[in-house]
This record gives structure tokens, C-alpha cells and sequence, in this order.
């Protein structure tokens, strides 16, 4: 028995020997993988370093968007010259926003307001410029003295003009007599222009009154410029 099954065997190794192959069982086999078909859970944990792949040949390309993420590299390999540039140069400050004042006027020193006569309030800081599209307010006080006595009218006014145009005004009382008092202007107003233009302050005081030795003091007028954008 052990004759014929040894015989067989001599007799049909050739043909054993093609099946076998035909099954895979051999490492001549050529085998074929369906592109796909091999994951990566497939793979040893592992089996895969950067020593058995060719130079350049993972790029971008071959990793799905979003599938690594900063924990997935060794602290420190994200890192490298070149990454990152540094701060550039600050770029010119733009206009501060909401309301603020623009602009701040001022006289000094006394300046004594004559009897039937406008006298000139001089200022400094008086200039400004408007930008396009934007509000601006006037608003202010004046301090004056006023006289002993008023004949003849009441309507002595700080008038507060811009570019030689009347926009604003304060009105001294005229008792208590010989009185120094601090009164606010109104509010003037000055619409938003289409393109900037520059403006210029001034401030006069109007008294009316009659007689000799009726005159007002001017002791300081105070004018601020309110931006609104």
C-alpha cells in the first residue's frame, strides 16, 4: 500500500506542483490587488515607515481633506523656517469711531466789548477740517463781566460764526449788575459735506447798549468742535 500511494505521488508531482500554484500557494504566483482594496487597518501597526516609501511619493493628494489633525505629529514638526513670516509694519491709524472731539478753540486775556459796537473776540486753535460725510457740532461757554448798567436794548449776543457765516450764539445776562458770569452757547450745527473742507472759527460780542461806560468783559471764551462719523 505504501508502494502504490509513493508511485502516485512520483507519478502526478507535476500536476500536484500546477494546482498547487493555481491556488496561490506559492510564493511565483503573481497576485493582483483591486486598487482600494488594502486599508490601512489592514497594515500592521507599523509595518509602514517612511524608509519604505519612495521619496515624493505621498503628497497632499493622497490624504483625505481633514484627516489630520495636530495630534497626529510629534510635538514640534509643524514647526520650521519659513512657516510662519513675521509681524509686518502697522498700517496708518484710521479715525476714532463714534464721537469725539475734533477740535478745541479758545481766547485769552480780557477783552473789553464797547457800547454800540461788535467787537472781535480773538482765538486760537480755531481751525479744523470736516471730513466727507461727517456731523459736526459746535458747543461752548463764554465768561463775561457785564456792566453796571444796560440803556436802551437787551440784546447783547456772543455771536459764533464759522467761515464768516453766523452759525451759534451766547447771550450774557445783563444783571446782577457788575456781575461775572459763565453762560453756555448753543449748540450749532454743521452739516456732513460731500468732500472734506477746512473751517474757521471766530466769536464777536454785539452790545447794544447805549451809554458811556456800558461795556461788557470778555474773559474767556471756550469753543469745542464735536466729530460725528
Amino acid at each position: 500500500m505504501p508502494e502504490r500511494i509513493i508511485s502516485h505521488l512520483k507519478h502526478n508531482l507535476v500536476a500536484y506542483f500546477a494546482l498547487f500554484v493555481a491556488l496561490g500557494g506559492s510564493s511565483y504566483a503573481a497576485v493582483r490587488l483591486t486598487p482600494g482594496s488594502v486599508r490601512t487597518r489592514a497594515l500592521a501597526k507599523g509595518a509602514v515607515t517612511h524608509k519604505k516609501l519612495a521619496l515624493d511619493s505621498v503628497t497632499s493628494a493622497n490624504v483625505a481633506d481633514h484627516s489630520l489633525t495636530r495630534t497626529d505629529f510629534k510635538l514640534g514638526a509643524l514647526k520650521g523656517p519659513g512657516r510662519s513670516g513675521g509681524r509686518g509694519p502697522a498700517g496708518p491709524a484710521g479715525r476714532p469711531g463714534g464721537a469725539y472731539i475734533g477740535a478745541r478753540a479758545s481766547s485769552s486775556g480780557a477783552i473789553v466789548a464797547a457800547h454800540q459796537s461788535t467787537t472781535n473776540v480773538p482765538l486760537s486753535g480755531e481751525t479744523w477740517t470736516q471730513e466727507a460725510g461727517e456731523l459736526d457740532l459746535i458747543a461752548g461757554t463764554v465768561t463775561v463781566k457785564s456792566p453796571k448798567a444796560c440803556s436802551g436794548s437787551f440784546g447783547n449776543t456772543l455771536i459764533v460764526s464759522i467761515d464768516g457765516k453766523p452759525n451759534t450764539f451766547g447771550v450774557p445776562p445783563q444783571v446782577p449788575a457788575s456781575a461775572t458770569v459763565t453762560v453756555p452757547i448753543l449748540v450749532g450745527t454743521i452739516g456732513e459735506p460731500s468732500a472734506g473742507i477746512q473751517h474757521r472759527l471766530t466769536a464777536a460780542l454785539a452790545n447794544s447798549c447805549t451809554k458811556a461806560g456800558e461795556d461788557f468783559t470778555v474773559g474767556q471764551v471756550k469753543l469745542d468742535v464735536l466729530k460725528f462719523n
